[in-house]
């Protein structure tokens, strides 16, 4: 199962490099750039690299705020990005809550930056 997602990664990293070669409008090319990246902080967080997705996710969801007022057909993506991004901080909290007997204390302003 983590190769397919691996496999799917390398996928999406690799659209977004071909994409970058390819003339479009610009409110279609951020469209497209924030739709994979809701992809990949998905699978960051589905094989456990719960840092790296939520700092991506943060990352998605700044650009979604960044460019909202200057291209409203973003607004479509603005319940998909938000959700993404606050599901990575909940797993990563639940993952770390279970690792908690270790002797780690759960990172519980994940749980504030959900909300």
């Amino acid at each position: 199962r983590d190769f397919i997602l691996y496999c799917r990664l390398r996928v999406l990293y690799l659209i977004k490099s071909v994409r970058k070669q390819i003339e479009y409008n610009e409110c279609i090319r951020i469209r497209k750039e924030i739709q994979e990246d809701v992809e990949i902080g998905k699978i960051l967080t589905r094989i456990e690299k719960y840092q790296a997705a939520v700092d991506f996710n943060r990352r998605n969801y700044e650009k979604v705020l960044l460019n909202i007022t200057r291209y409203p057909q973003l607004k479509c993506l603005s319940h998909d990005v938000p959700y993404t991004y606050a599901r990575s901080l909940f797993v990563a909290f639940q993952a770390s809550l279970q690792n908690s007997d270790a002797g780690n204390d759960p990172p519980h302003h994940y749980l504030e930056e959900a909300e």
